[in-house]
């Protein structure tokens, strides 16, 4: 188990509408999008001031669409010293629209992300870290499409996507393109079962006193912490889906909760960007096999 010199792991943000949710048939579609209110530039405003506040940098995953729409913002959060990853372009379940169709939608939005900030991409994460067993050829996919790591699986089980007995640290998974980094999202066993405190609606939903539980026990196991936040939950104010019930409570639960806790992270602990451990821990080094043996 390899140390991480004492960083907390990696904040992240997956850069998105606050009507890009999932599994749902309230949820507009892709055609339906353009004619929506935006909220995506108050809020990742919001993002950007809480991190300079502290001086801490993020990974962002920008959905392609968001993008497409605000290549200025993009590039302002480049500028900020915040990694630009991929959250492909439509928000699409790999297991929903397939191995086709999902390899169109990463492709596409890494390559309009490209040409907006001039840089290549290394990075990708699905939406709804929609990564499950019915979906066998994902790393393949991705790694062909050109990225170096992916942080898609969440290694419990959940209402959409989840892999119960995937491996809880990072490693390396061989594909016919090369080796690909995956970063899982955090989770942590409590009495035989896995679960997460630290993004989305778990990172809400949690006590503080629970997240620094978890975060102590990353901490000594020597694994790195991810934390992931929408850009949605730091708007109380936005609006609402006539979602279904669990859909509604897991969506909309404590969202004045979030801004708080983002800053209590900036203020106890020390993030990198993903990118940068996937350079000190090369795919194709010896270090990685460590890792992976």
């Amino acid at each position: 188990m390899m140390s991480f010199d004492n960083a907390v792991g990696f904040l992240s943000v997956d850069v998105e509408e606050w009507f890009h949710i999932l599994d749902d048939p309230a949820v507009p579609s892709l055609p339906n999008w353009a004619g929506l209110e935006s909220r995506l530039p108050h809020n990742i405003e919001c993002i950007l001031s809480i991190l300079d506040e502290h001086k801490v940098t993020a990974t962002m995953f920008w959905l392609g669409w968001a993008a497409e729409k605000y290549p200025a913002l993009v590039r302002r959060c480049a500028d900020g010293g915040h990694e630009i990853a991929s959250h492909g372009y439509a928000h699409v379940l790999a297991y929903e629209v397939g191995r086709y169709k999902f390899r169109e939608d990463l492709r596409h939005g890494k390559k309009i992300i490209e040409d907006i900030i001039g840089k290549e991409v290394f990075g990708f994460r699905a939406a709804g870290f929609g990564t499950t067993t019915d979906t066998p050829w994902i790393f393949e996919e991705i790694r062909e499409a050109g990225y170096l790591y992916d942080s898609s699986v969440f290694p419990a089980k959940r209402g959409h996507g989840g892999i119960a007995d995937f491996r809880m640290e990072p490693h390396k998974i061989n594909t016919a393109k090369g080796v690909l980094l995956e970063i899982p999202q955090s989770v942590v066993e409590v009495y035989g079962r896995r679960i997460s405190f630290f993004g989305g609606g778990y990172l809400r939903i949690a006590p503080i006193f629970l997240i620094k539980w978890g975060i102590n026990k990353f901490q000594k196991s020597g694994l790195p912490l991810v934390v992931y936040v929408h850009p949605r939950e730091v708007d109380p104010e936005h609006p609402r889906l006539p979602l279904k019930l669990h859909r509604r409570f897991k969506s909309y639960v404590n969202l004045k909760s979030t801004i708080p806790k983002l800053h209590w992270l900036c203020e106890n602990y020390r993030f990198e960007l993903m990118k940068d451990y996937v350079k000190q821990f090369n795919v194709q080094g010896s270090r990685l096999r460590t890792v992976n043996s």
